[in-house]
């Protein structure tokens, strides 16, 4: 037998002799969990251009680490298990922030030199349409 099987058998076997917590840890938990849930919801409802996907991605991190931490008891295990959560983590807080920090860098598209930017009319109505409709613009024909 290997040494990490074997060392995997021994912390299932001390897992089993431990008593686990009550509920309390778990309705903790849980508790954290609804109030993040709720701070999301309120933070979605808010006009956050430069912040909101970040905190967005911090708040579903952070409740998805709770989550496994605890509801799926990796808080107790020692060893590779522990290694296997951490590298996962850094590997998902790498792919974030590149990905964000790429969004970020990106200049916003201009129109080429010489040209004009199209101005709609003010006075436009709704119109139903077929599928659901765009804007009209007013009849400007005789």
């Amino acid at each position: 037998m290997s040494a990490m099987a074997n060392e995997s058998f021994k912390e299932d076997r001390e897992m089993r002799e431990e008593h686990h917590s009550g509920p309390g840890k778990y309705l903790l938990i849980w508790g954290a969990l609804m109030v993040l849930t709720v701070v999301t919801v309120l933070t979605g409802r808010m006009h956050l251009p430069d912040w909101g996907l970040a905190l967005a991605l911090v708040i579903a991190s952070v409740k998805g680490a709770l989550v496994a931490l605890y509801f799926m008891h990796l808080s107790e295990h020692k060893g590779a298990n522990r290694l296997v959560f951490a590298t996962s983590l850094l590997f998902v807080v790498l792919l974030l922030v590149f990905t964000l920090f790429d969004l970020g860098t990106r200049f916003r598209p201009t129109l080429p030199s010489g040209s004009t930017p199209i101005e709609f009319p003010v006075e436009t109505q709704q119109s139903g349409g077929r599928y659901g409709g765009g804007l009209k613009a007013p009849d400007t024909h005789p």
